[in-house]
């Protein structure tokens, strides 16, 4: 095992004439120093020995020297995630072991001569941190020395973040039982006065009566085998102790020369014998831990009636209830539970106390007015152990809380569960769990540790939330919010998130994909995501780049501390607010157009020029122009013009040639009507002067990649997309109608050139009058279809996975 570097102070010593003790490691911490937090907070010690009145303790005082400490609290030294040296050193003889938090530590330290030499961190862990020295196998010096966070406030921050996730826990389980159990409405509050305890009671004591009725009617119940000591023509079933008895007793045994036992002196009869009977009792398990309720809740009310009697002297309204309800419920405890054992031993759940008629809703209304989850021995408590995962936990309970706060009602509380011992949070590491919000207006899912299946790798980040428009099933978004309990300070001080957790917000959008419908794409389904860490100052954090990139690329990062959520709660109204065109308008463009864009939007009309000096006058001029009675109605949504030069058959000089196909386009500025014979651009012919033309005004010509003419060209005009229009090497793909269309057209375009067959495209046929189309082409004889997501080969319904084999098959035959 490696040594801490030399020059590290001595933290805290602790010596005797057996033995010293010493700690050793930096005296300070630099991330709670630049953050200001933990500097002047006190931490605890405490030592128990046997050589306690020999021992001298000596702790770091504030100006860096070790003096002597016979008090119980000493300067912060010890951080989670420091590295701390400990020396032990013998003065005697012994078989001498340490060990740190019941972990053997001995194999790790290094010993020269009487030293021990060891290396240990406290691994997120806070609080106090526990180290044993025995001697010869008894326990010599035990020490708790206190643990501080680097990143956090322990005072504040962290007993702030205890308080909260805990009675959020409390509201949702109160929330859970009352909705699922309750036939009155009742509103929780973060700390149940007395006041809510009988009012809760008032709702609830006639159904808690029933269901203890219906207990003591059809109590549970075992059978048990009772022994007792019986004259034996009385015993119908003798034990087999009356062996054991007799030998003990043999005054019980009398002289028989018919009797089976045989003595030295004759033959003997037993007289009395141990009789074994069979009972019914209800002194089980489940009734004492119902009388135990029953006495909790009559303990509560008397202290509420003790209490009110004294503020109210004895005249408030409530005494008369509470007084009523205490004796109803004695009365069950003297009467029916009398012969019922009192509860020792640990408490936990059978079966019973979910299932059984009764039992269950005793189990539950219990809850209702202890306003806390039965958890074993007891109220559920929080771990403090493992800071980062208490931050991620605090951090989707606070989420959780936001989202309640917008006025979205849960619908499935799914990090609570019910098991055969209570109410358990279902939150652990590798664990999937979710809440489920809605209103009028969205679905929410709030999942903890949601796992993602890609391609590639599984993504598990810590919260994500899913927005479901219950108005649009197609309006579906995925945000990513993870808990990072780490935190950075360069060296400007400016305060933020570790630039390699926001890296992974965008491997998290990147990996996250799922398929398309036309089962052979993929899709991006992350809109936005964003770490939270460790910090309190959102003002300041507002000039920070990793807030500022939210807005740009809807990835970054927000404080998060108890009273630090302002940024990260108007966040989430924002994107639970947002219209799915808004919330597309933020996301980062993979691609210049998502599918619709690509194929449906046809903002893009492709006019057939009509020979060379048109095309040199519409491109010298920036305009188009076209006979009104040709073009029914240009579509509003129309935002360029490309020019189709016809190819024409060599023998015409005005047409293009080599030079045909689409190979310039322009942005419309805008569109008139006007007689041919206005345009002093190009000379009308004879008797068209006053036909009507619509001029289209261009902003500038552009060039794109040429995509050449196939099969037949633009007759006059046509409509294409943007998209298409930079992408389409021929005539044939600008009129592609999804990617499916477009992987199928790409398959038949490399057997065409690999078979030397033309492809032909068939006229469009709509389907049904609707709005879908059936493209037919044929790349040699075969005849191939597209019908929406359903490809056919000569008639004959084809997977994409398997279109290009037939077409191979159907060649080579």
């Amino acid at each position: 095992m490696g040594l801490l570097h030399s020059g590290h102070s001595k933290l805290l010593e602790l010596s005797c004439n057996e033995f010293s003790l010493t700690f050793t490691g930096e005296s300070g911490n630099k991330k709670s120093t630049d953050l200001n937090i933990n500097k002047y907070t006190p931490a605890e010690l405490r030592i128990t020995s046997t050589y306690i009145n020999k021992i001298v303790v000596k702790t770091l005082s504030n100006h860096g020297q070790l003096v002597e400490n016979s008090g119980c609290i000493m300067k912060p030294c010890f951080y989670e995630d420091g590295s701390y040296q400990l020396i032990l050193e013998l003065k005697d003889e012994g078989d001498y072991e340490l060990f740190h938090m019941g972990v053997n530590l001995n194999d790790k330290f290094q010993k020269i001569s009487k030293c021990y030499f060891g290396i240990v961190d406290f691994s997120s862990d806070i609080g106090l941190s526990n180290f044993l020295i025995t001697k010869d196998g008894q326990t010599i010096l035990s020490i708790d020395i206190e643990v501080f966070p680097s990143k956090i406030d322990y005072r504040k921050d962290y007993e702030e973040i205890m308080r909260e996730i805990n009675e959020e826990i409390y509201s949702l389980a109160f929330g859970l039982i009352g909705k699922t159990y309750l036939e009155t409405n009742l509103v929780d509050t973060n700390y149940q006065t007395n006041a809510e305890f009988i009012n809760i009671l008032k709702c609830i004591f006639n159904g808690l009566e029933r269901s203890i009725k219906r207990v003591i009617a059809n109590p549970k119940h075992n059978v048990e085998t009772v022994e007792s000591l019986r004259c034996i023509e009385k015993s119908k079933s003798p034990s087999r102790n009356t062996i054991s008895y007799l030998r003990r007793h043999p005054n019980a045994l009398e002289k028989n020369d018919n009797g089976f036992i045989r003595g030295r002196d004759g033959n003997y009869s037993a007289t009395m014998v141990v009789d074994k009977r069979k009972i019914t009792t209800i002194d089980i398990y489940e009734n004492r831990f119902v009388k135990y309720m029953i006495t909790n809740i009559i303990r509560r009310l008397k202290v509420i009636e003790n209490t009110v009697t004294k503020v109210t002297d004895g005249k408030s309204e409530y005494i008369n209830f509470l007084r009523e309800k205490r004796i109803i419920l004695e009365k069950h405890i003297k009467y029916n539970f009398s012969n019922i054992s009192d509860i020792t031993g640990k408490k936990t759940m059978s079966l019973v106390f979910q299932m059984a008629p009764g039992y269950k809703e005793i189990y539950k209304k219990y809850i209702m007015l202890s306003k806390g989850l039965a958890l074993g021995d007891g109220i559920y408590q929080m771990t403090p152990k493992k800071l980062y995962s208490l931050y991620e936990i605090w951090c989707y309970m606070k989420i959780h809380h936001i989202l309640s706060d917008l006025g979205y009602e849960v619908q499935e509380y799914g990090i609570l569960r019910y098991k055969d011992n209570g109410l358990y949070l279902n939150l652990q590491q590798d664990s999937e769990a979710k809440m489920i919000y809605s209103n009028s207006k969205n679905r929410l899912e709030l999942w903890y540790n949601k796992s993602y299946t890609s391609p590639t790798t599984n993504q598990r980040p810590d919260t994500v939330l899913c927005i479901k428009n219950l108005n649009n099933e197609d309006d579906n978004r995925i945000y990513i919010f993870d808990a990072k309990y780490r935190i950075n300070v360069d060296d400007m001080g400016i305060v933020g998130p570790l630039e390699e957790d926001i890296n992974v917000m965008h491997r998290y959008r990147d990996a996250i994909v799922s398929k398309l419908s036309n089962k052979i794409q993929f899709k991006y389904d992350t809109f936005g995501a964003y770490v939270m860490f460790p910090y309190g100052d959102e003002e300041k954090f507002k000039e920070h780049d990793f807030y500022k990139s939210i807005e740009e690329v809807n990835i970054g990062a927000f404080p998060m501390l108890p009273g630090s959520t302002k940024l990260i709660t108007r966040q989430l109204e924002k994107i639970i607010e947002q219209s799915s065109l808004e919330a597309r308008s933020d996301r980062v463009v993979i691609d210049e157009y998502d599918e619709g864009g690509k194929f449906k939007h046809e903002n893009v009309i492709i006019a057939n020029v009509k020979d060379r000096n048109h095309f040199k006058s519409y491109k010298e001029n920036k305009f188009y122009h076209i006979p009104i009675s040709s073009l029914s109605k240009l579509r509003p949504n129309v935002e360029y013009l490309a020019f189709y030069q016809p190819k024409g058959n060599g023998n015409n000089n005005d047409k293009f040639s080599e030079d045909g196909g689409v190979r310039y386009y322009g942005k419309i500025k805008s569109c008139k009507e006007y007689n041919r014979e206005e345009c002093v651009e190009i000379k009308s012919r004879p008797g068209t002067e006053k036909k009507k033309y619509l001029r289209i005004e261009l902003e500038e010509i552009k060039e794109t990649t040429k995509i050449e003419p196939i099969q037949y060209g633009t007759r006059l005009i046509s409509y294409t997309t943007m998209y298409l229009l930079k992408k389409a090497e021929n005539t044939h793909e600008l009129k592609l109608g999804s990617s499916l269309e477009l992987e199928v057209y790409k398959i038949m375009k490399k057997i065409s050139k690999a078979k030397k067959v033309e492809i032909k495209k068939i006229s469009s046929k709509a389907k049904n009058d609707e709005e879908e189309i059936i493209k037919e082409y044929s790349i040699g004889d075969i005849n191939i279809k597209i019908d929406g997501a359903i490809i056919k080969v000569e008639n004959k319904e084809i997977a994409f996975g398997k279109f290009e084999n037939e077409l191979y098959n159907i060649n080579k035959a």
